[in-house]
């Protein structure tokens, strides 16, 4: 039941937000006249009715196509992001903002895509209905999608820099596979990622030291010849004598003393 749940409430709070959206613009076609203004708010906020050909607040005109192909892109994104959020409490405020990005791009995506003059247009090249305007500051008009989506991501800023810190945000968009500890750490219950990482240190030093001694040692065996042939090379350099030894003197004998007369 839980599992359904975490399916059936987005998917309904997205048709509810597609259908306040779609409403509300069925409702200005048929009670305005295109650039008709009505009163909301005394003179500051009118309802009017635009064909917005563009993007958000009217900027970028007769770019449908580009849009009818960019917005289904960022739809995809904001999903796959609500599939990897956590479903713990902490993290509903952000699938509550993309809950309400989804919705609003999805209703204006439904006017480009089908709400064209089969005079001058066609599919994937419609327009898209904005009846909302801000005329005290004389805001670009917009409509109800517009502001799903703007709220939507500025509160998922306001989350990102005020409200999780670097642990949560990266359990949320960065919580990718990661290298898997080494066995003794698991089995003792340490997944530290210091240790982790000193323990990968000191198999990168172990790696290096076997790679590192037998280059000394042939360095020590290569000196060791070198030093042979030198000491060869200084007796082989040393001149040879022929000459014997001279011999000792010999003691000549002495004349036995005369006899005594």
């Amino acid at each position: 039941m839980k599992k359904l749940s975490r399916v059936l409430v987005p998917l309904l709070s997205i048709a509810a937000i597609v259908g306040l959206d779609q409403w509300s613009k069925y409702l200005i076609i048929q009670h305005f006249a295109e650039g008709e203004e009505k009163n909301l708010i005394g003179e500051a906020i009118v309802l009017t009715y635009v064909q917005n050909r563009g993007m958000a607040w009217g900027f970028f005109q007769n770019g449908q196509l580009i849009f009818s192909i960019l917005t289904p892109l960022a739809i995809c994104a904001v999903i796959f992001l609500y599939v990897r959020t956590p479903w713990e409490k902490e993290y509903r405020p952000i699938r509550i903002a993309e809950v309400m990005m989804v919705g609003g791009a999805i209703g204006n995506l439904l006017d480009r895509i089908f709400r064209y003059e089969p005079s001058t247009g066609s599919m994937f090249h419609g327009y898209v209905v904005d009846m909302i305007y801000a005329k005290f500051i004389h805001f670009p008009v917009f409509n109800v999608a517009d502001i799903f989506v703007t709220l939507a991501f500025f509160f998922m800023i306001f989350l990102l820099l005020f409200v999780y810190n670097e642990d949560e945000f990266n359990k949320c968009f960065g919580n990718f596979p990661q290298k898997e500890p080494p066995k003794h750490l698991n089995e003792m219950g340490l997944e530290d990622k210091d240790l982790v990482e000193k323990e990968e240190a000191a198999e990168e030093v172990a790696t290096e030291a076997e790679t590192v001694e037998p280059a000394e040692e042939a360095a020590e065996t290569e000196a060791v010849a070198e030093t042979a042939e030198v000491a060869e090379a200084q007796v082989s350099e040393e001149p040879e004598t022929d000459e014997e030894p001279a011999a000792e003197p010999e003691k000549e004998e002495e004349p036995a003393e005369k006899e005594n007369e």
